[in-house]
């Protein structure tokens, strides 16, 4: 079987790939309640695809294009979220839903996650990335269960002219070994109120990655920080989160990115709540929408 390969991450012809690794949560990954934020899954998870972002481009010369992220949606399991803290190793272990938490490390703590990674759909000029997360090890109850996955959209651009370009004919062999399975697109304009929930962010040299752009980890935590101190308003654009959004599991998070943004840039996030615990964000830098969320979050 023909694999490429670069580290320990690969990408074989029959378009699978797996990797099994020590969970590395800390406790400042946790919120105020003990629970494990989103926005930490999504920091820890982009590390991880940069590994499959540089395979995948090892099919291919890539000095004569780029890959451009255009969407990504989290599936999170309500287990992903109920942390063991381990204050020797100040890593959090994951523990089963209902088990109890408090220092030290019990034998429901899951301290191996496996990472399978594989290309789900292939277009003219673009490619999905589908990531499994499970527990690797711990209780038989959650051993194997899938406790989050993201698909990640990427479009091939052209450097000079910024535009989508086709795929290579490597990538595009993939497709015979593709389930389908891709990002639905959100439309937050058809269903925004009157009444909104705006907050500013200034861009931070810690916000930057190496394109001198901001990192796209980032747009989800200017959501989650605005959903926090929306939720506290007394009257709330969230009915049904009214109060402590720190208290919420956020089940799924759907991002789609339209334009990039800089250092020094002041941005904003717009929010309300479209349905029942269903949320939308739109993070726009003057008229120019940069990006738009939807998160759901468990009953």
């Amino acid at each position: 079987m023909e694999r490429h390969t670069i580290g320990e991450l690969s990408l074989s012809n029959n378009n699978s790939k797996a990797v099994t690794t020590l969970c590395g949560f800390r406790f400042s990954d946790l919120n105020c309640n003990g629970k494990l934020q989103v926005v930490k899954v999504a920091e820890y998870l982009q590390c991880i695809l940069v590994g499959v972002y540089q395979a995948s481009m090892f099919l291919e010369p890539s000095r004569y294009y780029r890959l451009f992220m255009r969407a990504v949606k989290y599936r999170f399991h309500r287990d992903l979220t109920l942390l063991n803290p381990d204050p020797l190793g100040d890593t959090a272990g994951i523990a089963t839903e209902g088990a109890t938490g408090g220092a030290g490390w019990d034998g429901n703590a899951i301290s191996l996650i496996e990472v399978e990674h594989f290309i789900s759909a292939v277009g003219k000029s673009s490619f999905t990335i589908r990531t499994l997360l499970r527990a690797a090890g711990g209780v038989d109850a959650v051993g194997g269960k899938v406790l989050a996955e993201v698909l990640l959209k990427l479009v091939r651009i052209n450097p000079e002219t910024k535009t989508p370009m086709p795929l290579g004919k490597a990538m595009l062999q993939r497709e015979q070994f593709c389930d389908g399975t891709d990002i639905e697109g959100i439309n937050v304009a058809a269903d925004q109120p009157a009444n909104t929930f705006i907050q500013p962010f200034v861009v931070l040299p810690s916000h930057i990655d190496f394109n001198q752009h901001m990192n796209q980890a980032v747009y989800l935590r200017f959501c989650e920080d605005t959903a926090t101190l929306a939720a506290k308003e007394m009257n709330s654009v969230y009915p049904s989160v009214n109060g402590d959004f720190a208290q919420q599991s956020v089940e799924t998070c759907t991002i789609f990115y339209e334009n990039e943004c800089k250092l020094g840039d002041t941005v904003h996030v717009e929010t309300w709540e479209a349905s029942s615990r269903r949320l939308h964000f739109r993070v726009f830098k003057e008229k120019r929408v940069l990006c738009v969320v939807e998160m759901t979050l468990y009953d």
